[in-house]
């Protein structure tokens, strides 16, 4: 529901017969929204996580390395399993299945631009294919009782940006909401996101619409929920390194529904603090919602990353693959990359809590141990 300024009307929401409390939510990210990193959005204020994207063919004959990529057994709902396919029947029965194993939400990836999911007719291909999204959604509806979700690009480039059409016909159809990821194939991640398609959709449709593309602060979350009336936002590669983004968007995000603040231009941005790190002090430009986190709250976060990621994927491989996520947490501190360097080399758990340590002695001038490295106001 928008009240008539066009925002909307209270912090809850649904989706189909689903309540939910935030506004702000994660994108499902290849190789990178599996379930430690759902936690940690949950834990910065998330209440809608997605899994990593399925292939509909692999979960319907049992292929064990699709069923890993789910790991949802026992999580907290809701989650949203996205599934990726181009057959209406195999994707309707995995899609039943995956609502058997606890799914809370089925959501079709129709945006997803690699080559070797595209030159199937999967994920943004199929924004070339009308009738075939059409008879997918209507077969998938019918064969599930929760609700069912669309993410999608504008189109497959810009000679065919069938946004508009892709989403009323999924509407039409029976879907519950639909994500407009507001770039082509053709684009990528690159160039601007075209929020205006997304106004656009949300004016043409009844169900709720989830802004997705350039959410990089919290000024960006209020200025797409303020320009375009959608219902809700969804975050990508904004999150990587920054899971406090999360909880800065959402409480950005519930001020202005509620009338607490007017625009984006009252929601703080980035201030010009100074870095402290117990040997000198360096004025530096970071967003106001991490002044008072420390380098040990992040170092921290780091660890227990890390130790999601072994207890879920043995010590090995779970710290193979924290690699991705480290280098994003500790961009921009002093000495960001030596220390990366050395992060890259590390293989257990403790080699990089011991690395850490060091790195705080580094800071020191190995003058003993030291406090924790705070950024401060002036």
């Amino acid at each position: 529901m928008h009240g008539d300024n066009g925002k909307p009307s209270g912090i809850a929401w649904h989706i189909g017969r689903l309540k939910l409390a935030s506004r702000v939510m994660p994108a499902p990210l290849c190789d990178i929204s599996d379930r430690p990193f759902r936690e940690l959005a949950r834990s910065m204020g998330a209440d809608l996580v997605c899994t990593q994207m399925l292939s509909a063919e692999g979960i319907v004959r049992d292929d064990k390395r699709t069923w890993s990529i789910l790991d949802t057994a026992g999580e907290a709902s809701p989650v949203s399993v996205q599934l990726l396919g181009a057959n209406p029947d195999t994707l309707a029965r995995a899609a039943q299945m995956l609502e058997a194993r606890g799914a809370s939400i089925i959501d079709l990836n129709m945006g997803c631009p690699a080559r070797k999911i595209t030159g199937n007719r999967c994920g943004s291909a199929l924004m070339l294919h009308p009738g075939l999204v059409a008879a997918i959604v209507k077969t998938v509806k019918r064969a599930i009782a929760i609700p069912l979700t669309v993410k999608m690009r504008a189109g497959w480039d810009d000679s065919a940006q069938t946004g508009m059409e892709i989403a009323q016909i999924c509407e039409s159809e029976g879907v519950d909401a639909v994500t407009i990821h507001a770039r082509t194939r053709q684009q990528a991640y690159k160039g601007r996101a075209d929020w205006g398609l997304i106004s656009g959709i949300k004016a043409a449709l009844r169900i709720p619409v989830i802004g997705n593309g350039d959410i990089m602060s919290p000024p960006d979350a209020v200025r797409m929920i303020r320009q375009t009336g959608c219902d809700a936002i969804m975050i990508g590669r904004g999150l990587m390194g920054n899971p406090w983004l999360m909880r800065a968007c959402n409480d950005a995000v519930n001020r202005f529904i509620e009338g607490r603040i007017a625009d984006e231009s009252q929601a703080p941005g980035d201030e010009q603090v100074l870095l402290d790190d117990g040997t000198c002090r360096v004025p530096v430009r970071v967003p106001f919602y991490m002044k008072e986190v420390t380098l040990g709250e992040r170092f921290n976060l780091v660890l227990w990353h890390t130790r999601m990621m072994v207890a879920a994927k043995g010590e090995r491989r779970g710290v193979l693959e924290m690699r991705k996520h480290s280098q994003h947490y500790i961009k921009g501190i002093r000495g960001c990359k030596l220390l990366r360097e050395k992060l890259m080399k590390l293989e257990t758990l403790e080699e990089i809590g011991a690395l850490f340590d060091e790195y705080r002695r580094w800071l020191a001038g190995g003058a003993g141990t030291m406090q924790d490295v705070r950024i401060v106001t002036n």
